[in-house]
């Protein structure tokens, strides 16, 4: 009875330890993809924010004329 017992836990062991594998593994992706998106949309805050100023820049430009 106490090898079974052992053969058990070593058995629920692999299974837990396969599933926590897996889910690191789609944590891992969910992370990464949420990470492009972040630095996407931060470079095009950037962007629009260039885009901004060289608007003001213009207005300023024309209302000097």
């Amino acid at each position: 009875m106490i090898d079974i017992d052992w053969k058990d836990r070593a058995i629920e062991r692999r299974y837990e330890n396969k599933q926590l594998k897996k889910r690191i593994k789609e944590l891992t992706l969910s992370r990464d993809t949420w990470r492009e998106k972040a630095i996407e949309r931060k470079e095009g805050i950037t962007q629009l924010k260039r885009q901004v100023q060289l608007i003001k820049k213009n207005i300023q430009k024309i209302i000097e004329v």
